[in-house]
């Protein structure tokens, strides 16, 4: 099945289509527990991948791997108030995502109209780009298992270019957050060459995690995260064929999501560049604004206040058709 493609010139006709989409998830019973969570952003051919992979002028993505971990240290050397050594890994990276520091985490949000208003709010015909509604499938019953979720919030420690599987999952399993299930049963903790196959497939593709609200402005974007992990491929440098996963070395590389992908994604709607200020307009009439999204910015606030102002007077002496 192919993933959805609608086009939004209202508010109107956004709620109209999200509520097509979501419909059949209520009819089908199989799909009841399928909650759908949202991204919006202002230029459609943006890719869904996270910060520290995006291509920055001068640096390879390959480079901007590898800095992460020197970025999240800094940080915690800089302000280890703030970025406590006592955190678990992916309250960590949420805290560094929430101010600003590249991290493996993609926002989402549970609000349509959030994702929505991120797919307006560009500065108004700086490149005429028309912007994007991604609507992702989650399952709430398919919830990553929490340590391994942690295990790749702490990839910047672990998963090392070159370095072997093997040296990862030993590394992991003496973290705390893996203490609970050293005597469990679970798939990860069994054989080697078992857990390797598990990794593998758990490493495979992004998941959609929770983390701990630390500000107003989580609680009013409804946020939540798409981690990426670190894909982990034969070594080209082992002689055998067919080496077992437990061999394998992991890549610097974090690959984005395909749009096209309809195993992780129900449908993309565009909006049109013109239609972006008048839609803007129309949220602020459901209590959707940047100062509502970032109410705990002094700064954004004031912005906010004189930019809507300016806006209103745009706007009355060129008023939309």
């Amino acid at each position: 099945m192919s993933v959805a493609h609608y086009t939004a010139n209202s508010l109107s006709e956004f709620v109209a289509q999200i509520c097509e989409i979501k419909a059949p998830l209520r009819k089908d019973g199989s799909r009841f527990n399928e909650i759908p969570l949202f991204r919006g952003h202002a230029d459609n051919s943006y890719q869904l991948i996270p910060a520290i992979a995006r291509p920055i002028e001068s640096f390879s993505s390959d480079s901007l791997i590898h800095e992460e971990r020197n970025l999240i240290e800094m940080a915690k050397f800089k302000l280890p108030d703030v970025f406590r050594e006592d955190m678990q890994p992916l309250e960590l990276l949420a805290l560094l995502q929430h101010y600003g520091v590249p991290t493996r985490l993609l926002d989402v949000t549970e609000n349509a109209l959030v994702a929505l208003y991120f797919a307006c709010c560009s500065k108004y015909n700086d490149n005429g780009s028309d912007g994007e509604v991604i609507i992702f499938k989650n399952n709430e019953l398919e919830v990553a298992n929490y340590p391994i979720i942690n295990a790749i919030a702490d990839s910047y420690r672990f998963a090392i270019a070159g370095q072997t599987f093997q040296d990862f999952y030993r590394n992991i399993m003496c973290q705390p957050y893996f203490a609970e299930q050293l005597h469990s049963k679970s798939p990860s903790i069994g054989s080697l060459e078992n857990a390797a196959t598990w990794l593998h497939r758990v490493f495979s593709e992004p998941h959609f995690v929770y983390a701990p609200i630390r500000s107003q402005r989580q609680r009013a974007q409804q946020g939540r995260y798409l981690v990426f992990s670190n894909f982990f491929i034969p070594s080209p440098f082992n002689d055998s064929t067919g080496a077992p996963e437990s061999n394998w070395i992991f890549k610097e590389e974090i690959e984005p999501v395909n749009k096209g992908n309809d195993s992780i994604i129900l449908a993309r709607i565009t909006i049109p560049n013109g239609s972006k200020l008048q839609i803007l307009f129309d949220l602020e009439s459901f209590g959707i604004s940047k100062e509502v999204l970032f109410c705990d910015d002094i700064g954004t606030v004031c912005s906010s206040i004189t930019n809507s102002y300016q806006r209103k007077a745009r706007y009355m002496f060129n008023p939309l058709p």
